[in-house]
């Protein structure tokens, strides 16, 4: 009777080991994957640094090609 508690015992603490191991190793598998992905966020925030300066030249363009596109037209409808 003893022996088979003992057996029993034993069996349970391998099964709880391997459980271990394999949580550490996802824990690490996670982690490893969340530094990636915070590691491409903070490369896509620097590129896109330059994007506002892009954006207010896009809207002066704009402005002039609206006022381009307002004079040809008054300048077609009344010959």
């Amino acid at each position: 009777m003893i022996l088979q508690v003992t057996s029993t015992s034993v069996d349970h603490m391998i099964c709880f080991g391997d459980a271990a191991g394999r949580v550490q190793e996802c824990a690490l598998d996670a982690a490893t994957k969340g530094n990636r992905y915070i590691n491409s966020c903070l490369r896509l925030n620097e590129e896109m640094k330059g994007i506002d300066n892009l954006a207010t030249q896009l809207k002066i363009i704009r402005r002039n090609v609206d006022a381009l596109d307002s004079a040809v037209n008054r300048l077609v409808r009344f010959p």
